[in-house]
């Protein structure tokens, strides 16, 4: 049943969305970066296969989650690595050196972040202005751990928010 299905419409909106939103980031004066939140990894994959098809976020795009086993995470994090060696920036702990160098290349190098509820808290991202909950949590306070991840001290500008809801 789910094979017949031909039309992807939450990733055509998700698109649609993106647009919408990094166009009134521009108006607000913030930077072209977006978090995209999503429940699960296999979210998270497919959210990134639907971007990557949009030739404009081809190799503009970082995830992060829980454990970070695809190849390009593992490589930003030893580029991190390298780059920050024999500096007080390398923690020694590999789970918050492996969050610092996602959350470099996010603000180096990257466009969108597609993160789990692994982002929702400890990280800060307030050179990003643009939060897309394609997956919205059970619980409501979620949503907002997930905003102030942008919408913190040091934050010049507005931050938009877009939540995806299901109609009945």
């Amino acid at each position: 049943l789910a094979k017949s299905i031909l039309k992807n419409s939450k990733g055509e909106r998700l698109l649609t969305a993106l647009k919408r939103g990094l166009a009134e980031v521009k108006q607000k004066g913030g930077a072209q970066k977006a978090i995209i939140f999503t429940e699960s990894t296999r979210t998270q994959e497919y959210v990134r296969s639907i971007l990557e098809e949009a030739s404009a976020y081809k190799g503009r795009i970082v995830l992060f989650n829980g454990s970070n086993n695809d190849a390009k995470s593992k490589e930003i994090y030893q580029n991190w690595l390298k780059k920050h060696e024999g500096t007080d920036r390398i923690s020694g702990s590999k789970t918050a050196d492996m969050r610092a160098s996602l959350v470099d290349y996010f603000h180096d190098e990257a466009v969108i972040m597609i993160a789990t509820e692994a982002a929702a808290e400890g990280i800060n991202l307030q050179f990003c202005s643009l939060v897309i909950n394609y997956d919205l949590p059970w619980n409501p306070q979620r949503i907002e751990q997930r905003i102030g991840r942008c919408h913190r001290y040091g934050q010049k500008h507005d931050v938009v928010v877009v939540n995806f809801l299901n109609k009945k």
